[in-house]
């Protein structure tokens, strides 16, 4: 699949596009300020985003709608040396992080 932005507004669709109407657990590799990562937690049951940036990291929790506190969690960690067990999740994101 090639790189998508956003540059129309249209997120949610690509997310739909790619991720099943729901999901257990998904986990977001570089979540940076949380934009993506809460149009996610749309689609999960439980959702995971790491990134290795403290401040922006601030900011996805700061900008966590109420709905999510209990289902989305946001982490300081590296995507390539993941935290997790095995088979933690069932779909990974990793969007235009870099």
């Amino acid at each position: 699949m090639g790189i998508r932005s956003d540059t129309a507004g249209h997120e949610k669709k690509y997310l739909l596009d790619m991720l099943p109407s729901q999901c257990d657990r998904i986990l977001e590799i570089g979540c940076g300020d949380g934009r993506l990562t809460w149009q996610c937690a749309e689609f999960a049951d439980a959702l995971v985003g790491i990134d290795v940036t403290p401040d922006t990291l601030a900011e996805a929790v700061r900008q966590r709608p109420q709905r999510f506190r209990e289902t989305a969690s946001i982490l300081e960690a590296s995507g390539v040396h993941l935290p997790f067990k095995s088979d933690s999740f069932d779909h990974a994101l990793f969007s235009l992080s870099f």
